[in-house]
Parts: C-alpha cells; structure tokens; sequence
C-alpha cells in the first residue's frame, strides 16, 4: 500500500500593522507555523506581548485562502478565529486580522508572513 506524501507549508510570522495606531500593541510578531493538508497549527508573539497557540483548517476560495479555528493566548482568552490571506509572491503571505468583537479598541490589522 502507497500512503502519499501530505501537502505540507512551513512558514514564520513575522509583523502587524494595526489600523488602531493609539492603542500600543505589538507588531514584531514572531513564531512559526505549519500547514498540511488544509490542517494548520502556529505559535507566535501576540500583539499583546504574550504566546498565542492556534490550530485550524484552511479553506481556499480562488485566490483566498481562510483559516479557521481557535487561538489561545489573549486577554479575552480561548477565541474561534477566522482569517483571510491570501500569497502575495513566492514566499510571502498577508492576512487580514478582523476587529475583535466588543474589544475596546480596534484590533484589525495586516499581518505579514514568509513561506518556506
């Protein structure tokens, strides 16, 4: 019996820019993250200074690819997330952060990351 190879990404999170530029979050953003299959999972530096975990399935769309699941780490604790990026060249990849809902600033933002 011949088991295929997964499809696999290793990429690296790298910054944000955050549309709320008063409220002082992070925006050196590293950590690493991997995707196979359309199942995704990551650790990064969050924009609150602390370690976020995520794990997800990625659904693609045309162009878009959206990644949905949960993420630890945060204030507002375990929260489902739900994220457009889409690849921009070879290597890099951007994602749009959607505001927080009842968060008492605005945490939208563009993330960037490389591919391997």
């Amino acid at each position: 019996m011949i088991i295929p190879l997964a499809s696999c990404v290793v990429g690296l999170h790298l910054a944000t820019y955050h549309v709320d530029r008063s409220a002082g979050f992070n925006e050196f953003n590293p950590g690493v993250y991997a995707n196979c299959d359309g199942f995704t999972a990551g650790h990064y530096r969050n924009s609150e200074r602390g370690t976020s975990d995520y794990i997800g399935y990625i659904v693609k769309t045309g162009h878009i690819d959206w990644t949905i699941g949960v993420v630890t780490g945060y204030k507002g604790g375990t929260m489902p997330m739900i994220l457009p990026s889409v690849r921009v060249s070879k290597h890099m990849r951007i994602a749009i952060l959607p505001p927080v809902p009842k968060a008492t600033v605005n945490t939208s933002g563009v993330h960037l990351a490389y591919e391997f």
